[in-house]
């Protein structure tokens, strides 16, 4: 059993808990961050300004950052869903049971648009029927689907 305190639990209260001033005892708080950008502006000038003139990285090296993101919305007007013919073969039967495609006989009659997919690409083979309807399709789909004995409409053309 102790007969004093221990002084971190002492300290305990106090504004700096034994550190000097307040600012002390911090991680990156005052000692200008990580990495080299941040910290050559303040705490390491000179050494920035030797490493300029002996041109690292390049010539034009600079601090800060450069040029932005792109909003996130913005970049998900130009994401394309797409669907490769050898996962529609293997998936059609599936579509069927939820109600997102049709059969009658052995032709299969699905619209991708409602499934969220823009365009159908020509990667592997289909065995099937099937009449689609998506607004993109790459030629070599066309073709193998046409081959299998379907139809492709496409979309954008009909509007």
């Amino acid at each position: 059993m102790r007969k004093f305190k221990s002084k971190k639990q002492k300290k305990r209260g106090t504004r700096t808990i034994g550190y000097g001033r307040v600012g002390q005892h911090r991680k990156t708080g005052q000692r200008v961050g990580r990495g080299k950008t941040t910290q050559l502006k303040k705490a390491m000038k000179s050494y920035y300004l030797k490493q300029k003139k002996l041109g690292f990285p390049d010539p034009e090296w600079r601090l800060g950052k450069k040029g932005f993101k792109r909003p996130q919305d913005i970049n998900r007007i130009y994401q394309v869903n797409t669907l490769n013919v050898k996962d529609l073969d293997i998936k059609i039967d599936s579509f069927t049971e939820y109600n997102k495609a049709t059969k009658s006989g052995t032709t299969y009659t699905i619209n991708l648009d409602d499934l969220n997919i823009q365009k159908i690409l020509g990667r592997g083979e289909i065995n099937k029927k099937v009449n689609l309807s998506v607004k993109k399709a790459s030629k070599r789909a066309i073709e193998k689907i046409e081959a299998a004995g379907g139809k492709v409409t496409l979309l954008s053309e009909a509007e």
